[in-house]
């Protein structure tokens, strides 16, 4: 009766504390714009180049590294591992999947949630 009492409190006490942990590996785009981005953030596009250069343009200053190509291309960012880094994509689906990459790698990544898709809205207000 004890054991099963100390279960359910410890299940009830787990299911709380993971609920109420906050996911500070992705950031809104109003929130990167308005509180993070400046001159030293530094930013990961993992879009196509023609995206990149695209109708949706490009944040001033992102590096360009496409996603099916980061695995293999990691090493050019190892000059800021000791940033965090900020990746972007069209939606954020693939700058989530690159977030992945980046932190299973040693890197400290955060995902632009809704990627340049909101970063035009947000400047087209």
């Amino acid at each position: 009766m004890i054991k099963s009492r100390l279960l359910s409190i410890f299940i009830v006490t787990f299911l709380l504390v993971m609920c109420s942990k906050t996911n500070s590996d992705v950031v809104s785009m109003e929130e990167f714009q308005s509180k993070i981005l400046d001159k030293n953030t530094f930013v990961l596009d993992v879009r196509t180049e023609a995206e990149f250069y695209g109708p949706l343009g490009h944040i001033d200053g992102a590096t360009l590294i496409p996603i099916d190509e980061l695995a293999d291309r990691m090493n050019e960012l190892s000059s800021v591992k000791d940033k965090v880094i900020y990746v972007v994509c069209r939606s954020g689906n693939r700058s989530g999947r690159g977030k992945d990459i980046l932190n299973a790698n040693n890197f400290t990544a955060v995902n632009v949630n809704g990627g340049m898709l909101a970063w035009d809205a947000l400047t087209n207000e």
